[in-house]
């Protein structure tokens, strides 16, 4: 994947959850909420992310933990808002026109108990004919 032109990484809002989780002040139903969609695309187009699940506990080994990529943006059209393989982001990237840009949503997954947090919102934008220059 190339690099984003802006990422806003989610880590402390994260961190916040969690510590909360653990300390009783959200219960764990609130975190553990995954829907049918969001499950699924973990499942088929997630990449394990070799860490233990940080709500039960399910382990790197079971590949339980993954991290999966959700597209959004009005260039896209109806590709907006759903799940995309890493290469298939890559391929709409390329053929995003001058001035277009599209938000990559990295978002964790647990296959176990439907943990799931955004880690990351990532920009990528299609510079203008002005801007690539001459």
């Amino acid at each position: 994947m190339p690099e984003p032109d802006r990422s806003i990484s989610r880590e402390l809002d994260r961190r916040w959850v969690l510590r909360a989780v653990r300390a009783g002040e959200i219960p764990r139903s609130r975190v553990c909420d995954a829907d049918r969609a969001v499950t699924a695309s973990a499942e088929v187009l997630g990449t394990p992310t070799g860490r233990d699940c940080p709500v039960c506990g399910a382990s790197a080994a079971s590949g339980a933990l993954r991290t999966t990529q959700w597209i959004h943006g009005s260039a896209i059209g109806e590709k907006s808002g759903t799940a995309r393989s890493l290469s298939e982001i890559r391929h709409i990237l390329a053929s995003l026109s001058p001035g277009d840009d599209i938000t990559v949503h990295v978002v964790e997954v647990c296959l176990h108990c439907r943990w799931n947090c955004l880690l990351r919102e990532d920009r990528y934008e299609n510079q203008t004919e002005d801007q690539l220059g001459d």
